[in-house]
């Protein structure tokens, strides 16, 4: 009698769906190197672009800016890749599951003997993955090649912040994704949110130019406490305590939204299969 092989581990599972998935979308990508090249010469103009502006805005002596050292390049450096992965965190999934519901493809992924939630859940690490991969390369190649200063970086501070970014962020992912699977269309809330956050969290310009109320009304955006931890840890150097508001924030953000994201993507999910409109579109 041929003894029966083990079943493979949760963890067995989700490697092997973030490896078929990188795979995936490694063969799309080199299928489409023209698309892949007007993107990097898109970023290199975006960068010099942001360069000329940083020296205009640093021509001149900024109360708003002290705070940070003066440094605006860096600033804003550091406002467009918190923005970049708040946006994959808003459409990762959804994206993913509004494709597949299109493609008709959705029910064929659910229906692998690997858990549904490990199958949807490794788009949007592979996506953190790489954009948190990108981001660290766009810092280091901004260091060498446009002057950007990070001499203060507090490296614990980074430790403690980053793993309650990207928690919050998956929480708010989990929310505009199972709204996607419940309306099966592209769910608005992600734009909305980041055109607030845009406005509201500071990416571009301090919060300090903001009137009171408007300022309070950040502060119910996780990106404004993205931002605060960001900067503070590599502007300014600042350690945990400094920032312990923004990180409390966060830690609140992740424990209200990954729960209440995990739920209602549960129950998209069952009412979905049970409708049968998981290739609705």
């Amino acid at each position: 009698m041929t003894p029966s092989r083990p079943l493979p581990t949760r963890f067995t599972w989700f490697a092997r769906a973030l490896a078929a998935f990188a795979r995936r979308e490694l063969a799309a990508m080199s299928g489409y190197r023209a698309a892949f090249a007007t993107r990097a010469v898109g970023f290199v103009l975006a960068v010099v672009g942001m360069v000329f502006f940083a020296r205009f805005v640093g021509a001149s002596a900024n109360p708003h800016m002290a705070a940070y050292g003066g440094n605006y390049l860096g600033f804003v450096a550091i406002g467009f890749l918190a923005t970049e992965l708040q946006t994959v965190g808003l459409q990762g999934l959804s994206r993913r599951i509004r494709m597949s519901q299109m493609m008709g493809t959705l029910e064929a992924e659910l229906a692998t003997p690997a858990p549904a939630w490990l199958v949807l859940g490794s788009a949007p690490v592979y996506e953190f993955g790489t954009s948190a991969l990108r981001s660290a390369l766009y810092l280091w190649a901004a260091t060498l090649l446009v002057g950007l200063e990070l001499p203060r970086t507090n490296v614990l501070t980074l430790a403690v912040g980053v793993p309650l970014v990207l928690a919050a962020f998956i929480g708010l992912g989990l929310v505009t994704a199972s709204t996607t699977m419940l309306v099966r269309r592209t769910n608005p809330v992600a734009t909305v949110l980041g055109s607030l956050s845009f406005f509201l969290a500071g990416v571009v310009y301090p919060v300090s130019v903001l009137p009171s109320w408007l300022r309070a009304a950040g502060k119910l955006l996780p990106l404004t406490h993205v931002l605060a931890v960001l900067r503070a840890a590599f502007l300014t150097g600042a350690s945990p305590a400094a920032v312990s508001g923004s990180l409390a924030a966060l830690a609140i953000f992740a424990a209200v939204l990954i729960p209440a994201g995990a739920a209602t993507f549960a129950y998209a999910l069952r009412r979905a299969r049970v409708d049968g409109s998981l290739t609705h579109y």
